[in-house]
């Protein structure tokens, strides 16, 4: 029976064994075919057709790639939420830029490969890389490098094209300097922000909602974390955008009405909510503040100083009972002659005067105590290591204005007439093109 079995066996277990065979190879072949077909679906979904801009194809890869060059430098993780938020401000930035180009090459302007290589090497410089290592990170974030190319390549054809065929359409004249010095000197002495700037444009009303989302979406990017100047330069279409959306210092009354009063509630830190405006929706930034037209460094005082010394070796008790005593007859020191009776007798202790000094030639310590303290005040004491001191104020003058000089002036309004034209071009380039979304 054995014998029989196994002879009997023979071909069906080498049947059976080929038929495993063949099985196992045809999974395989079937799992190959699938991969395959993934990848090749894959692949052809990528190479779909995002954006037709007149004779210009974005493909979705072109998209795809560009979202992660966003999400990069904007400090973004790129999950499907952030995807889909970024989206639609990335594919108009996509189809602005192919519309730039096109109309730089119409003009016979290009950028060159140099100027190109020279802008990627700044950007790698400012990160603390070479060339090589930032076309190694793009790499690890899954971008060519080439993505990078073809931003500076119609970044910095656009900035040529401006420079050439817009900006001579611009005459400031020495009148409107006049008027904007006066404008300044009539703020004087009132604060002014350092402003940074997001600026989405709205050539059709029906556009508006949109738009509106847009600018909520890039907001709840930055309320999440990501750094405002990367989106600027990534999304915003103001001139601005290659700076980070920097405005400078901004005084009252020197923006838009809807802007300015919206930039008077913000703080150090703070970003407004999307404001509407004529023409698009902005989002503003800021981040320092500082009184407009005057260096308080460059203020001048006369003022007079109590030194109490601390003996070498005493212990930290004398220099805590020398504050103690220095804090409890502060508020009967107000003037300079108080302040020289008040020290007169007692050990270790001298006076010091001060005239017409400008307060930036003071110790930092001594600058923080007196700031904004006014004839007859005196601060509180001020720990200087061996000594205690405590300062009284004779005398104040405040530093005059430091106005813009002419050419200063000059540049800005020329900047933002600039901009005014840049904005009107664009808004025309996209009024008379074909433009064909087909996600």
């Amino acid at each position: 029976m054995p014998d029989r079995f196994m002879f009997l066996d023979i071909p069906t277990r080498a049947w059976l064994s080929c038929g495993r065979t063949f099985l196992a190879i045809a999974v395989l072949i079937v799992c190959a075919f699938t991969i395959s077909t993934a990848q090749a679906q894959s692949q052809n979904n990528l190479m779909r057709i995002a954006a037709v801009v007149n004779d210009d194809i974005i493909s979705v890869l072109d998209l795809e790639q560009r979202l992660r060059l966003a999400a990069l430098s904007s400090n973004l993780n790129l999950d499907a939420q952030t995807r889909q938020r970024l989206m639609p401000q990335v594919l108009r930035s996509l189809i602005d830029e192919r519309l730039q180009l096109q109309e730089a090459t119409a003009n016979s302007v290009t950028a060159t490969d140099q100027e190109i290589e020279t802008e990627i090497g700044n950007l790698a410089q400012r990160n603390n890389m070479n060339a090589n290592q930032l076309a190694g990170l793009l790499a690890s974030r899954g971008i060519d490098i080439q993505t990078l190319r073809n931003q500076y390549n119609a970044q910095i054809a656009w900035a040529k094209y401006v420079g050439r065929r817009l900006m001579r359409q611009i005459d400031v004249g020495e009148e409107e300097i006049d008027e904007e010095l006066a404008r300044l000197t009539a703020v004087a002495d009132q604060p002014q922000k350092r402003v940074y700037e997001i600026f989405l444009g709205i050539d059709n009303p029906d556009e508006a909602n949109e738009i509106r989302s847009n600018a909520e979406r890039l907001l709840n990017q930055i309320r999440n974390g990501a750094d405002f100047s990367s989106l600027a330069r990534s999304f915003s279409q103001s001139g601005t955008a290659s700076s980070g959306g920097d405005l400078g210092w901004i005084a009252p009354g020197q923006l838009p009405d809807e802007l300015d009063s919206a930039l008077q509630s913000l703080s150090p830190g703070m970003v407004s909510a999307p404001i509407r405006s004529i023409t698009g929706f902005y989002l503003l930034y800021v981040t320092d503040s500082q009184t407009i037209g005057r260096d308080p460094g460059q203020a001048k005082v006369d003022l007079f100083q109590l030194i109490q010394r601390i003996p070498q070796d005493s212990g930290s008790a004398t220099k805590s009972d020398a504050m103690a005593a220095l804090t409890a007859a502060k508020a009967s020191i107000t003037s300079c002659d108080a302040l020289k009776s008040f020290g007169q007798g007692r050990p270790e202790t001298s006076v010091a005067t001060a005239e017409d000094i400008a307060i930036s030639e003071l110790p930092a310590a001594t600058q923080k105590a007196i700031d904004g303290l006014q004839p007859g005040q005196t601060s509180d004491p001020i720990d200087m290591g061996r000594a205690v001191v405590m300062v009284t104020i004779c005398d104040r003058q405040d530093a005059g204005l430091t106005l813009p000089s002419r050419e200063q002036l000059n540049a800005r309004l020329t900047n933002e007439r600039l901009e005014l034209l840049v904005r009107r071009k664009l808004r025309d380039l996209r009024r008379e093109a074909f433009i064909d979304i087909r996600l």
